[in-house]
């Protein structure tokens, strides 16, 4: 089986306004264009997510066509134009551009010619070959992005790392206990180890559908039995954040720390991740809040904006149309260094300690926040502070997009610091209880002077 790589791209004719999708593979050297049954109007297109807008009527040519059809007629040809790709690359043959047009058509009813692939004799697939497929049908399937990808190549790397001549169809269970240690001899964490198996039985599962394998069912069955802990989720108490974000930076000539650091609260005020603060338009800014769809999950994000995130949008926005970006922020990874040293200059250096292990060895490891800190801490720092101030969990599900309690979790601090921060509602409920009893009945006159006396107190203790 050979691996045909090509991509798909819809988009909107010229001034016919009809639906086409261009498709180009063989590194490029060829493209095709496939023209829709449906029109789309410019102004209801999506052009980040290629499709139509949700909720959109298109009235074009005298017709009139819902995001629904529309988006089920790219749905319709991207699914025969992968499947003829994939048929191609089981046959060991790379189409042309009438062929992939022949065949397509053909599967959509829309020509009466038939067409069939020269025959390839059926061989065993290699490793390789059967790690390309399962990537190119659960990928295409499940809507993967790249980074899962990744975590699937590298676990593949791992297997044959841990046993060079292995043959996944001709695995049994003592590889797996092999693999096993291989990853506590090499010093990962059982948490890891977990992961790593977990995602090796989805891929053998896979591999037993395919016609001539048979993978035991010991081996899909395997668990590791390792102890894992809890883990620890970093983020921000309130108080810090609000040290953080206010901090004044000496020897900032570039603002590269300062704009890091904006950068990381503004996505700590409104819970976005960085993939969505880097594509972050102006035009996706309206009545005080955040309305955009999440690259990653697709969700709709409707997110009120608090008076701390305004302000950093003013530093920003100035001018900008419509259509600019409203930070121009650098890689990720960039900004990710460069918040460690705005944590660092700042004075984020509270002890994060995490206890794990690796095999049956306990192991401790403690770092200052301002070593560790990352932007997915951002989001933790949202969701923590949010649910500690007593917010309720389903508003902050909204605005970062979970769409269960469960999904949101992992997020959520359960530590005694944070059990700290809730209960101290009880010394302060128990003070506010007590005055209001003593003012009960008390003139009007009365709580003026005193309101005014509070004023003048909390002036000097600020």
């Amino acid at each position: 089986m050979i691996q045909i790589k090509f991509s798909l791209r819809p988009y909107i004719k010229g001034s016919t306004s009809q639906v086409g999708i261009k498709v180009r593979w063989n590194q490029s050297k060829s493209e095709a264009s496939f023209f829709t049954n449906v029109w789309a109007d410019p102004e209801k297109w999506d052009t980040d997510l290629l499709r139509a807008k949700k909720g959109t009527t298109h009235f074009v040519r005298g017709k009139k066509f819902t995001y629904i059809e529309i988006n089920e007629a790219i749905a319709e040809y991207r699914e025969e134009i992968e499947s003829v790709f994939d048929k191609c690359a089981l046959m060991n043959t790379i189409p042309s551009v009438d062929e992939l047009k022949t065949m397509v058509n053909q599967a959509l009813g829309r020509v009466d010619a038939q067409f069939t692939l020269p025959t390839a004799i059926q061989k065993k697939m290699t490793f390789k070959e059967m790690i390309d497929k399962f990537l190119s049908e659960c990928g295409r399937e499940k809507n993967w992005d790249f980074q899962t990808n990744d975590k699937y190549s590298q676990a593949f790397q791992h297997i044959t790392k841990a046993n060079p001549r292995i043959r996944p169809d001709k695995i049994t269970i003592e590889h797996m206990y092999r693999l096993r240690e291989w990853y506590i001899e090499n010093g990962y964490r059982n948490r890891t180890i977990n992961k790593q198996v977990t995602m090796l039985k989805i891929f053998l599962r896979w591999l037993s559908t395919q016609d001539g394998y048979n993978v035991p069912d010991a081996v899909l069955n395997f668990e590791t039995n390792l102890k894992v802990l809890p883990k620890t989720v970093t983020f921000l108490h309130y108080d810090e954040l609000q040290r953080f974000a206010h901090y004044t930076f000496e020897n900032d000539d570039s603002d590269r720390l300062s704009r890091a650091r904006d950068l990381w609260c503004f996505m700590a005020f409104t819970s976005l991740r960085v993939s969505d603060l880097k594509r972050l338009k102006v035009v996706h800014i309206h009545d005080g809040r955040i309305d955009m769809f999440a690259k990653k999950t697709g969700e709709h994000l409707t997110i009120p904006l608090t008076e701390e995130a305004l302000r950093i949008l003013k530093k920003y926005i100035g001018n900008k149309k419509d259509d600019e970006l409203v930070f121009n922020m650098q890689s990720p990874q960039k900004l990710n260094d460069a918040v460690k040293d705005a944590a660092k200059a700042a004075g984020i250096d509270r002890t994060i300690t995490e206890v794990y292990y690796i095999g049956t060895e306990r192991k401790e490891e403690s770092n200052k926040f301002c070593d560790i800190i990352s932007n997915h801490d951002a989001r933790r720092t949202f969701v923590s502070c949010s649910l500690s101030m007593g917010i309720p969990a389903e508003t902050v599900m909204k605005c970062t997009g979970h769409k269960s309690y469960n999904t949101m979790k992992p997020y959520i601090e359960t530590t005694t610091e944070t059990a700290a921060l809730e209960m101290e509602k009880w010394n302060k409920n128990q003070y506010r209880s007590k005055i209001i009893n003593l003012l009960d009945g008390v003139d009007e006159e009365f709580m003026k002077d005193l309101l005014s006396d509070i004023q003048k107190r909390l002036l000097k203790v600020n």
